[in-house]
């Protein structure tokens, strides 16, 4: 019986939670909740306590309460912390799901960045964890129509989102199956926090409000 953990925060994490309770020999271990947790979304940590109350959850937020080889699964979902290579290393299988194309949109605000950038395609992708930022091989991607005339932030994230949970749902089943491919390192672009105030009108939910404080905003995950 193997042992999963999943890092993160909402409806996606809990998607991936109830995916993983689906995996054959697999037992959900350990969670993991981005702290403070959001407002705008589910609480992991309320949904998880309610539904699977053997499972620990680790108040503080932090990985490294996740002793590195304990569990043979750790999925990130749009957790915000850097993973060390210490758990990266001792985990078989530590991947990550990053709510943007890759390589074009590694690190924070990929969704703010897409729309910033006048694309028409925006994606999901689910990849191997190494110790770069989102450089990792990519199992599988979702790619999806965007309208920057017309889509706000909270737009292309809950769509994003919607098209992660089928993502998730299809891949994790196939992990041992999946051939993962590397990324082309020439087509890499690595946002970072301080690169943020280049957003202009989408460094915010909305063009016209945002509902969150910059550091509470759906887009500002990796």
């Amino acid at each position: 019986m193997r042992r999963a953990a999943v890092l993160g925060k909402g409806a996606l994490a809990v998607h991936t939670c109830e995916a993983i309770t689906e995996l054959p020999d697999t037992v959900l271990d350990t969670v993991i909740p981005t702290t403070p947790e959001p407002s705008w979304d589910l609480s992991l940590t309320a949904v998880v306590r309610s539904r699977w109350p053997n499972v620990h959850v680790v108040d503080s937020g932090d990985w490294r309460e996740l002793e590195p080889g304990r569990c043979d699964l750790v999925v990130s979902v749009l957790y915000d912390k850097i993973i060390g290579p210490e758990l990266i290393h001792a985990t078989p299988q530590i991947i990550n799901c990053h709510p943007g194309r890759l390589p074009h949109y590694r690190g924070v605000r990929p969704v703010n960045w897409a729309l910033r950038n006048g694309d028409n395609l925006a994606g999901i992708t689910l990849h191997i964890m190494d110790e770069g930022v989102d450089s990792g091989p990519i199992l599988a991607e979702a790619l999806f129509s965007i309208w920057p005339d017309i889509d706000e932030v909270r737009d292309v994230w809950w769509r994003a989102i919607a098209h992660g949970r089928r993502l998730i749902t299809d891949t994790l089943p196939q992990l041992d199956r999946i051939q993962p491919q590397p990324q082309d390192p020439t087509l890499a672009v690595t946002h970072y926090s301080r690169d943020n105030h280049l957003l202009g009108e989408r460094s915010e939910w909305t063009r016209a409000l945002s509902g969150f404080p910059p550091d509470q905003q759906p887009g500002s995950g990796r």
